[in-house]
């Protein structure tokens, strides 16, 4: 271990910081990544790097839609309407329903993921 302690300790500043670049850095070196933290980077994108916004969320609803049982085919084109939703003006009622299918889903992390996101960076956005 360096210095800078754990990879995924290093993610997780990566993260507090909001540069999609070094959060893609740190995200690469993690050797497993839970759903929580790929939808913290989806994010963390979502704000600093629209462009690779999109392939990440791509890439995190298919994990959500593996990793829920029971999903069903609306519910998932509604969380994909809403991950693409949170990059305009109605990011904050798109993460408020993300958080609701998260704990329909019981899936407390990332409901929790979401609210801190709405709270924080969602209050800033020009509506």
């Amino acid at each position: 271990m360096t210095s800078q302690g754990s990879p995924y300790a290093r993610f997780r500043r990566c993260l507090a910081s909001g540069n999609g670049a070094l959060v893609r850095a740190a995200a690469a070196e993690l050797p497993r990544m839970t759903l929580e933290d790929a939808l913290a980077v989806c994010l963390v994108l979502c704000d600093s790097e629209p462009e690779v916004f999109e392939r990440a969320i791509v890439r995190w609803h298919a994990l959500l839609c593996r990793h829920v049982r029971g999903m069903t085919a609306r519910e998932a084109q509604l969380a994909l309407a809403a991950l693409q939703a949170l990059g305009g003006p109605a990011a904050l009622p798109a993460a408020r329903l993300l958080e609701e299918l998260a704990t329909l889903y019981d899936l407390p992390r990332a409901a929790a993921v979401l609210r801190a996101w709405s709270e924080r960076d969602c209050g800033a956005r020009p509506a």
